[in-house]
């Protein structure tokens, strides 16, 4: 594999020093971000948990309208049925096979919302589907463990 700090060091152009600084600071940097991206589904949650259930509702609408990974209406000819349970019954939506394996890796979850035509489903992104079950435990429809 192509390592440009070990070929630059190799040719003399920069020292070990410099070499360990620049990868402490990218380490540093990646970390920062992550703890801003923690902070901010931090403040969501909190903000979440505050709101009304009306506010509620439209929050959760928004976030799967902007996050959902299966889009509605793009259906393809190599698509399957992915069942799960809800409610006591069985149901199913269909998605991609990319998708399925997604939620099959724990990557990604089903969750019901409250769409402006009632009661319906999506998949959105694991951490999406945390949020939701701490206003909307049973909203939570599928969540395997992260492999």
């Amino acid at each position: 594999m192509f390592d440009l700090k070990a070929k630059l060091l190799e040719k003399g152009l920069v020292t070990k020093e410099q070499v360990d600084k620049a990868s402490s600071e990218k380490t540093y940097k990646k970390q920062r971000s992550i703890d801003f991206v923690e902070a901010d589904r931090k403040k969501a949650q909190s903000l979440l948990q505050s709101q009304t259930k009306a506010e509620q509702y439209l929050t959760i609408r928004k976030w799967v309208d902007l996050n959902r990974l299966d889009k509605p209406n793009l259906a393809g000819l190599d698509d399957e049925k992915y069942f799960f349970q809800a409610d006591g019954q069985l149901t199913w939506l269909t998605l991609k096979k990319d998708i399925i394996e997604t939620i099959t890796k724990g990557e990604a979850g089903i969750i019901a919302y409250m769409s402006n035509h009632g009661l319906a489903h999506a998949v959105v992104k694991r951490d999406i589907a945390e949020d939701v079950a701490i206003v909307f435990p049973d909203w939570v429809r599928v969540l395997n463990e992260v492999e």
